[in-house]
């Protein structure tokens, strides 16, 4: 875990010890700020060898969290600066998180309301939940479904936050198709009912996504970018039954592997963990004709297709972070856990860097 590695063939990382993105609402007007700076410093100061930076959306937006970050213009490249050299400072490295929301958002959050801009998605299809602000009253119905000139507009949307975020400094770029949003909900048969070339089979219902990640390689190279994924996610309506998890994921990942892309992060949400899970995030029994062989993990499904002889793809299998992994591996130091409730999260808090930038290092928890 601690032995120096090269990402993608491109890309020198100190160690395999990556840091998972992680929402935490604390920047303003879409932009980060100096606690923003500050908590990655952390966590690249620990040694972490790679950072994928928290969801950061990619256009106008009603997402729940309306302290989320955004990459669309020259301001949030200048902000983005300050973190990127920061990490950079501490001998890390770091990738930037593309994020569209789709079904998963409210038109009247204060976005929308002021832009008019749509809330877009495949099919006309409302997703439930969503009362995480108090302002929305659950993900909207009012949804336009995409047609051929938008899915240009949203694809052209994706490129241009990538180069933006090569101008901030971003070492590579992590695309984010889990958690039910756009990218994801394309792949979900119940949420894509369309007949046309994104919809029906298994290969149109994942040809958005290549198209997306197709237009991020027009900027970067294969080895800086990365795909998070999450086969038995059930987050946000995304549940889905094994034999279209199967074929949906068998025939995905064998196109991204096509593209020998730096890496593929599988995710394990959805399934029963041997270990203490954060209860904000702790699954719940699986629904009757969506249930899991008994033990089932992704990872172990489909690292096969991933890791193999000549394969120039590397696998992330990711888990819950601590701020100071990678010291807690090399020191021998158990690792921590969240003792402070569901609003560690995503608020509300008191003031910017609580539950943020106020945990405890190790060496202040022993002594």
């Amino acid at each position: 875990m601690l032995e120096p590695i090269t990402l993608g063939g491109a890309l020198p990382l100190r160690n395999r010890i990556c840091m998972g993105a992680l929402t935490r609402n604390r920047c303003i007007d879409g932009k980060p700020v100096d606690a923003t700076v500050r908590y990655y410093a952390d966590r690249a100061r620990d040694g972490v060898g790679m950072i994928a930076v928290e969801a950061t959306l990619i256009s106008p937006h009603g997402v729940e969290w309306p302290n989320a970050p955004m990459l669309t213009d020259e301001n949030h490249v200048k902000a983005w600066r300050k973190v990127t050299d920061a990490v950079h400072h501490e001998g890390g490295k770091i990738f930037f998180q593309p994020w569209h929301a789709g079904r998963i958002q409210n038109d009247n959050m204060p976005m929308l309301k002021e832009t008019g801009y749509p809330v877009y998605a495949p099919s006309k299809v409302k997703a439930p939940g969503g009362n995480a602000d108090v302002r929305l009253q659950g993900h909207t119905e009012n949804i336009t479904e995409i047609d051929d000139a938008s899915a240009a507009e949203i694809i052209e949307q994706y490129r241009r936050s990538v180069q933006l975020a090569k101008e901030a400094g971003f070492d590579g770029v992590e695309l984010l198709a889990q958690g039910g949003y756009l990218i994801h909900s394309f792949l979900i048969a119940h949420a894509n009912k369309r007949t046309d070339r994104y919809g029906g089979s298994v290969e149109n219902r994942c040809r958005f996504s290549l198209e997306v990640i197709d237009a991020i390689l027009s900027e970067w190279k294969s080895g800086h970018v990365g795909i998070k994924i999450c086969p038995t996610d059930d987050y946000n309506d995304s549940m889905v039954p094994v034999d279209e998890m199967n074929e949906t994921y068998d025939y995905l990942i064998r196109q991204l592997m096509s593209r020998e892309l730096g890496y593929i992060n599988l995710s394990r949400r959805g399934i029963e963990l041997d270990r203490n899970q954060d209860d904000f995030w702790k699954s719940g029994p699986r629904s009757k004709g969506y249930e899991l062989p008994a033990g089932y993990d992704p990872v172990r499904a489909f690292t096969p297709l991933i890791k193999y002889p000549g394969s120039k793809t590397m696998l992330m299998a990711n888990h819950e972070y601590t701020p100071e992994e990678a010291e807690e591996i090399r020191k021998g130091i158990p690792f921590a856990g969240n003792d402070r409730g569901k609003t560690v999260n995503y608020g509300p808090v008191q003031y910017i860097d609580e539950n943020y930038n106020d945990w405890p290092f190790a060496e202040q928890q022993s002594s």
